[in-house]
């Protein structure tokens, strides 16, 4: 069995949800990851969707935390042009995300349906919220999506 992925990128979905209701499984995943020997990374625009979204959600606390943790990196021209086909051109932004896990080769963790052609093709590990919580919190190494 190949050995559980340290270094991670957590899409705006999954800081959404771990905000918006209170706390959950998605919130209890992000505390975790940010209270573990995981390294987090970010590219700058997914920086800026924190900050949008952590203003429009009240959660400036937990975006200045995650701020302090995670390692900002931005992607080369050369990962965003492997990356780019797989996303509709009006997701610049789910490109540079997933490029950043392509150089960095960290897992995706999102909710996001716009993953899912780069998912399957398997140039990027991209995990759901409920894998990660599965495998992360629940240490149910083997559990994979449907």
């Amino acid at each position: 069995m190949p050995a559980r992925s340290l270094r991670y990128l957590l899409d705006n979905t999954v800081f959404i949800s771990a905000v918006k209701r209170g706390w959950t499984k998605s919130t209890e995943l992000v505390y975790y990851l940010l209270d573990s020997p995981a390294e987090l990374f970010a590219d700058e625009l997914l920086i800026f969707e924190y900050e949008r979204y952590a203003e429009a959600l009240d959660a400036s606390d937990l975006l200045n935390y995650l701020k302090k943790v995670v390692i900002q990196v931005n992607p080369s021209q050369v990962e965003i042009d492997v990356c780019a086909p797989f996303f509709p051109e009006s997701e610049l932004s789910d490109v540079v995300h997933a490029a950043t896990c392509l150089y960095l080769d960290v897992v995706l963790i999102t909710n996001d349906k716009h993953f899912d052609k780069i998912k399957r093709d398997g140039l990027v590990e991209v995990w759901s919220s409920t894998k990660a919580i599965k495998r992360l919190l629940d240490g149910l190494e083997d559990y994979e999506d449907l």
